[in-house]
């Protein structure tokens, strides 16, 4: 009785799986082919995260006052993203509207399985963390982008993200 309770017991710590960081604070980790411009690129963590926002305006007497959440995708390379020039994306873009193209912001696509267009959108550059420290071998390149404008819930039938810097 002693050994089996002995033998439990190390299958239930050994066994556990252990969260990372970004689980403990609540992200979900994906598993999207990412791309840019169509190129593949060698992605080590991706994760979805809800993140708090509180944003505050005080214009004369008024005061207002917004408690709202957002979803981010976030993502680690060992490269860097595609810089497309703005007109190019302009031209290739299928849906032209709702498009800020926002100066070295995202042009980001969504695909399902059969690599069908789910969705297009540009968004301002989040947190970018660019780090070489191989001398041009790779590094930590990280990406981050807010997920808006669309169902979140069609990010199920998404398999392919791909990501643009917009020069």
């Amino acid at each position: 009785m002693k050994k089996m309770i002995t033998l439990l017991l190390f299958f239930i710590v050994f066994g556990a799986k252990s969260q990372t960081i970004s689980e403990k604070l609540g992200a979900v980790s994906t598993n999207f082919k990412i791309t840019s411009a169509s190129q593949p690129l060698n992605v080590t963590n991706q994760i979805i995260l809800k993140q708090n926002r509180t944003e505050s305006k005080k214009d004369h007497e008024d005061y207002e006052y917004a408690v709202y959440e957002r979803y981010y995708f976030q993502f680690i390379s060992d490269s860097k993203l595609v810089a497309s020039d703005r007109s190019d994306i302009k031209k290739e873009a299928l849906v032209k509207s709702n498009h800020d193209f926002y100066f070295n912001g995202y042009f980001v696509r969504l695909y399902d399985e059969n690599d069908f267009l789910i969705c297009e959108f540009s968004r301002e550059a989040g947190i970018r963390f660019n780090r070489d420290y191989n001398l041009g071998k790779g590094g930590y390149f990280t990406y981050e982008f807010y997920l808006s404008g669309f169902p979140i819930v069609l990010l199920d039938k998404v398999k392919r993200i791909d990501v643009q810097i917009i020069d």
